[in-house]
């Protein structure tokens, strides 16, 4: 997925947790810990044949936080280059799946 969802749109992430109960066996997040955030974001991917399903992933993301006691802090950023440091700060305006 790319892009900026509208305001009305509905929550992608519904969908992904009626796909995760499709999966034949449970799927475990990290224990909650100081340096983690859970980010509330699962991915899942599947794939299909005329049998049904014949593979699936779920993902769950994390944010790692070097100092957890304060998030401003200089060492939880990541060195980025130019290019990367401008793709951040531009905003998608109708380019992209969503829109």
């Amino acid at each position: 997925m790319a892009g900026i969802l509208p305001s009305d749109a509905p929550d992608p992430r519904a969908g992904w947790a009626e796909r995760l109960k499709l999966m034949p066996i449970p799927v475990m997040g990290l224990a909650p810990q100081p340096s983690l955030e859970d980010t509330d974001s699962v991915g899942v991917t599947y794939g299909q044949d005329d049998r049904g399903y014949n593979e699936m992933t779920a993902s769950i993301t994390y944010t790692l936080w070097r100092n957890p006691d304060d998030r401003s802090d200089p060492v939880n950023l990541a060195d980025l280059n130019e290019k990367t440091r401008r793709s951040i700060e531009e905003v998608s305006h109708g380019r992209g799946p969503l829109g």
